[in-house]
């Protein structure tokens, strides 16, 4: 079993440490906090027998081999750079950077230490998507022409949060537009049979809110392939959210594209053992038909768990096939000119 330390103490870290639960590979030893009742109502809550209230601390145990950097995005480079340097390989919460320059930092730390490392995009190890693909590349919808992707909430305005923050890495692309530009480019590869592709051409309008990041923004993407991209993002429009695929002989969507099988989605508590897992249903529109087929995903646990074990099978290749170091770079790069062509500010 790959022993984890968690550095954060948040939301996010409470989900994936619900997901450890029901890994096949993993488990959650210790956990490091600056906010010290945060910490240790995490331990608490799920059973962690180390808690640090310095990050350093939780560096320096030897018994960890993998530390989930679960922290604002501003401070992923700092602790992942000095995770790396530690010796400990690396799960790094999405965005792994604030620009692809600083993802390249974090990149050369992992490959100077010889350390496994990925950006925590859990919805690419889940097996919905391994199967979305093979039905693309199947030919079932024909020559993929448009990929429409969106994910966009309405969150309570605080300028203070640390999704209106500038300081905190705020803003709607940074937190949620890295999904659609991550699938908009996975699904132009797998049209052509690689892993991801990256676009020729992005044209993008946003709003840019009173705390100066950006809340609601819209992007078209032209990858060389031909194919297109719509993508939605917000923080302050609260939409559906989809992947639709569309070909010349039909469409393709996913129900519930970003946290499939995941009741730890709005579950901050321990879930209980005998936790039913949701199934994920695929649509599959065939030219000329009214009715889509529906093709069903079932799942023996946890979204989260899938993603803690596809570290713990990857380790020994330093990096997974689900979420490369260049593919890393690749969405980074997507980000970077999403942020400037709206007016948005770049991190570091």
């Amino acid at each position: 079993m790959t022993k984890w330390g968690i550095i954060g103490a948040g939301q996010i870290a409470r989900v994936f440490a619900n997901g450890l639960r029901f890994s096949a590979s993993g488990s959650l030893v210790a956990v490091a906090s600056l906010t010290e009742a945060r910490g240790s109502a995490l331990a608490s809550d799920f059973g962690i027998p180390k808690r640090y209230t310095r990050y350093e601390d939780l560096l320096r145990d030897e018994e960890i081999e993998a530390v989930y950097i679960s922290l604002i995005h501003p401070l992923h480079a700092q602790w992942a750079i000095a995770a790396a340097n530690a010796g400990k390989h690396l799960l790094v919460e999405k965005p792994m950077a604030m620009s692809a320059a600083e993802a390249e930092t974090i990149i050369a730390a992992a490959k100077r230490n010889d350390v496994f490392l990925m950006e925590a995009f859990m919805y690419r190890c889940h097996p919905q998507l391994a199967r979305f693909r093979e039905i693309i590349q199947d030919g079932a919808i024909g020559e993929v022409q448009l990929v429409r992707a969106a994910l966009s909430f309405a969150a309570t305005y605080d300028p203070k949060s640390r999704l209106f923050d500038p300081a905190q890495g705020g803003g709607a692309i940074m937190d949620v537009g890295c999904y659609p530009a991550s699938v908009a480019r996975f699904v132009a590869g797998a049209a052509t049979d690689a892993p991801f592709a990256e676009p020729a051409r992005i044209k993008a309008c946003g709003v840019i809110g009173e705390t100066g990041v950006d809340t609601f923004t819209v992007a078209t993407a032209e990858f060389p392939n031909g194919i297109l991209a719509e993508l939605t993002c917000g923080v302050t429009c609260d939409m559906a959210h989809e992947v639709t695929v569309f070909g010349k002989k039909g469409r393709i969507s996913l129900s519930n594209p970003w946290l499939p099988s995941s009741p730890a989605r709005s579950a901050l508590e321990p879930l209980p053992e005998n936790t039913v897992w949701p199934t994920e249903t695929i649509r599959l529109w065939k030219a000329g038909e009214t009715e889509p087929e529906e093709i069903v995903v079932t799942v023996d646990r946890d979204l989260f768990s899938y993603e803690a074990d596809t570290v713990d099978r990857y380790i020994a290749d330093r990096q997974a096939p689900q979420m490369t170091w260049e593919d890393t770079i690749g969405n980074m790069r997507f980000l970077d000119a999403w942020r400037t062509e709206i007016g948005a500010p770049l991190g570091s």
